[in-house]
């Protein structure tokens, strides 16, 4: 997971009505090391906690900060800082947890300080515990259980997995170390995330089955998919508390659109031709679920795709639409700001194009690095290597102004060569003209695309990709910053 630098500050009127409760849940924190601007933690509206909904707080210039909240329930709270995790707590009413977040230490960055501290430090240990922790997606945990073919032996190794990491908490229970309620919740979150690699796995074997690529045979991915919302159904409101509750949904959707339905891959192709694959994707969503679980995951889906930045028309339209259909819904706050920049990005589209926005014309002619670049102004060429898709790449953008004035002082000329496909050209030239990217602009075709990926020494070239070529297309360095790190590039380019 990628990724992101949005800080939300507000003030959501659910809140508001919350404090004039009895604050009942109490974090009071204390930052050694450098202190962020903000800590966002995520807010347990109905004991739901999703990445994206979180309020914010300023810590003090000594790095103290005292959080409020209120939940009926025990439920999870996780602290972070432009989508990065610090920790996460799990409160219970009627209760204070004395955080401390060391932010350059790599041990002992996040302790919790309470009764039930032991499972507080042994749910932290667990790099699956959220998405923004970066270790652990469905796909990414799935890697381990590729090469089996039998399903029942994919299942087994998978609940044994669970069995151990669940083994920890049981034993915290029987000493009476961590509540009923702390370990129910661990264990349903737990239960589900396992649950959620199954259906990842047999999604995957489905996707590669049509070039033979699976493991598991069309029987056996099946039969392991559809047992899992047999014994963990999505209608089961302890999955809400969960933070993988969104994508253990998504899966199951999938499940009944590709198995049960047999919906065609070349249909939803089509959709997505058509820009209309979110609309698709709600309505077939609405189809399967209902109440607290369909406004969740609605609201969910909207933010997840928004935050990707690829600017989809249709999200606004998805927006109009979820304000209309819950109109007091506590979501809406949280998702406003994800779609204010897709708004100005339409509106952008309007305004005429900067003068120093070149596009290189017969691409078709480019087999290689060196025979875009000939073309050009003979100068030494500073290459970002870039795609729409890359949400990296885009958050590089925000910091071009200095990286064209540092060009400019070098005599030196940018140059962007993307590597989306033919099916993506609408949306290449629409964020060119939104990010106003100065210089000269290549879409990459095969020869181009594959001369890349030799000279970056792997077919999975990692991008954004930033080298220096001289004025015949020979790279003279062959890794440089990016513009958000721009006086560690000055440096490099000085060493020229």
């Amino acid at each position: 997971m990628k990724l992101f630098q949005l800080i939300l500050v507000l003030l959501l009127p659910f809140f508001a009505v919350c404090q004039t409760k009895k604050d009942n849940i109490k974090i009071i924190g204390k930052i050694a090391g450098k202190i962020p601007e903000t800590i966002e933690y995520t807010l347990p509206i109905n004991g739901i906690e999703y990445f994206g909904f979180t309020n914010s707080i300023q810590p003090d210039s000594a790095g103290n900060f005292e959080i409020n909240v209120y939940s009926s329930k025990a439920c999870f709270i996780d602290l972070s800082n432009s989508y990065k995790s610090f920790g996460t707590v799990i409160v219970e009413p009627e209760m204070t947890y004395n955080i401390s977040i060391n932010t350059e230490s790599p041990e002992n960055k996040f302790r919790v300080a309470s009764k039930n501290e032991k499972g507080q430090a042994l749910y932290n240990q667990i790099k699956t515990r959220n998405m923004i922790t970066g270790d652990g997606h469905f796909e990414s945990e799935t890697k381990k259980y590729k090469n089996d073919s039998i399903s029942s032996e994919a299942k087994q190794k998978i609940e044994y997995q669970r069995e151990l990491e669940i083994a920890g908490f049981q034993q915290l229970l029987k000493d009476k170390t961590i509540s009923k309620d702390f370990y129910n919740l661990v264990k349903s979150d737990r239960d589900y995330f396992y649950k959620g690699m199954q259906g990842s796995l047999a999604f995957i074997n489905y996707l590669i089955s049509a070039q033979k690529n699976n493991s598991l045979s069309p029987t056996e991915y099946k039969k392991l998919w559809e047992g899992i919302f047999e014994t963990n159904p999505v209608t089961n409101l302890n999955l809400l508390s969960s933070p993988w509750f969104y994508f253990y949904v998504e899966n199951y959707l999938r499940y009944n659109e590709l198995i049960i339905d047999a919906i065609d891959r070349s249909t939803l192709t089509e959709f997505n031709k058509q820009g209309l694959i979110h609309t698709h994707n709600i309505d077939y969503a609405k189809k399967h679920l209902s109440g607290l679980q369909l406004e969740y995951y609605f609201a969910a889906y909207i933010y997840y795709e928004a935050i990707n930045n690829n600017y989809e028309k249709e999200l606004i339209t998805l927006f109009e639409q979820f304000k209309k259909e819950y109109s007091s819904s506590s979501y809406t706050h949280f998702l406003e700001p994800v779609i204010i920049p897709i708004i100005a990005f339409h509106k952008k589209q309007a305004e005429p194009l900067n003068e120093k926005i070149k596009f290189i014309t017969n691409t078709t002619t480019f087999n290689s690095v060196k025979d875009a670049l000939k073309t050009l102004n003979g100068k030494q060429y500073y290459v970002d290597i870039w795609a729409t898709w890359c949400g990296p790449c885009k958050e590089e953008f925000k910091d071009n102004a200095k990286l064209y004035e540092l060009l400019k002082s070098k005599n030196m000329t940018m140059v962007y060569v993307s590597i989306d496909k033919d099916n993506r050209e609408k949306q290449w030239l629409e964020m060119i003209h939104f990010y106003n990217l100065e210089g000269f602009h290549i879409r990459a075709n095969e020869k181009l695309d594959a001369d890349l990926r030799q000279l970056y020494g792997s077919q999975s070239m990692g991008i954004p990709w930033h080298f220096l070529t001289d004025e015949n297309g020979n790279i003279i360095k062959k890794r440089l910053s990016g513009p958000s790190e721009i006086e560690n590039l000055e440096k490099q380019l000085n060493e020229n």
